[in-house]
């Protein structure tokens, strides 16, 4: 079993994002389309989010995890829970569909379908704490229709569009329900499934010592199973091979440094684990699309 010894490495703290940034009105509901880049920071909401990739390719730093992410790729994000998005270098585009919801209205809604209807199971999606998510891979695109008549409602606002969308968003919901059962059953298993819950301290392990040397080998005899069924996991749980997480990981944490403090770039190198400069600066060019003097001034305070 991987044991958390140590203290994780310091990071900047996520943006929190308040009701008011997004919901100027009374509406329960709001939803936009966004072109995920390079400029905004690790954030948390004082909402719940469903995020709906539409297109491209890159990766999702999610409750101190990191996935690789492509359309189809549907996320329900807790109040609480932090997140970023990041496309594959500065040529691709990440596109996005945000549907946010405001935390009061869902006991409401509640509140109002138990009468009259014999399981409400379907809203036990927007149940999530703090530090957890749920991922759904719609790879039909079965659901992108959905998401694009609720933002086209949305932002043209014709008459009527307040029950449309609400009417939407049910239906939305229960189609969601209906996957990820679907998806336990077939075993391909969501954040709350066994697999990955054998993962989550092999995970947590390597967060709390990302800038130290890590091995498969080591990780796989700590986790008590084999380097073999270790790898098969790792790659079934996160998309990617193990030295890719880790790269990707420190690279995330640089940006946080990079963003949250004025440390030097030789500093912000070894405290995520790179002791050469310059191999840092050529993974995180690689992962990024630019070097970490480029990304600094675009993000800076």
């Amino acid at each position: 079993m991987v044991t958390n010894d140590t203290k994780k490495a310091g990071k900047a703290p996520a943006h929190h994002s308040s009701i008011e940034e997004h919901f100027h009105h009374p509406f329960p509901v709001f939803i936009n389309r966004w072109e995920e880049g390079f400029d905004l920071r690790e954030h948390d909401h004082a909402y719940l989010e469903i995020v709906y990739v539409m297109s491209g390719e890159g990766y999702h730093y999610v409750a101190d995890e990191v996935n690789k992410t492509s359309k189809g790729s549907l996320y329900i994000i807790p109040i609480g829970t932090s997140h970023i998005f990041r496309p594959n270098g500065t040529s691709n585009r990440l596109l996005v569909y945000n549907l946010c919801i405001r935390p009061d209205w869902i006991g409401e809604l509640n509140a109002w379908l138990s009468p009259y209807c014999r399981d409400t199971d379907v809203l036990h999606v927007l149940d999530g704490t703090p530090g957890t998510y749920l991922f759904l891979r719609d790879t039909s695109l079965e659901l992108a229709p959905s998401f694009e008549q609720l933002h086209r409602e949305f932002t043209e606002e014709s008459w009527g569009f307040e029950t449309t969308i609400l009417a939407g968003l049910l239906q939305l919901l229960t189609r969601i329900s209906r996957k990820l059962k679907m998806q336990d059953t077939t075993g391909n298993q969501t954040i709350h499934g066994t697999r990955h819950s054998e993962l989550l301290n092999i995970l947590d392990h390597i967060n709390r010592h990302i800038a130290e040397p890590l091995k498969v080998e080591q990780l796989a005899v700590q986790a008590g199973i084999s380097q073999r069924h270790f790898i098969r996991l790792f790659r079934q749980q996160t998309g990617m091979g193990f030295s890719e997480y880790v790269q990707n990981k420190r690279v995330e944490l640089a940006c946080q440094l990079l963003t949250g403090t004025s440390q030097p770039l030789a500093d912000i190198a070894k405290q995520v684990g790179y002791q050469d400069p310059a191999h840092f600066r050529e993974v995180f060019r690689k992962i990024m699309g630019m070097t970490p003097r480029q990304y600094r001034p675009k993000t800076s305070h």
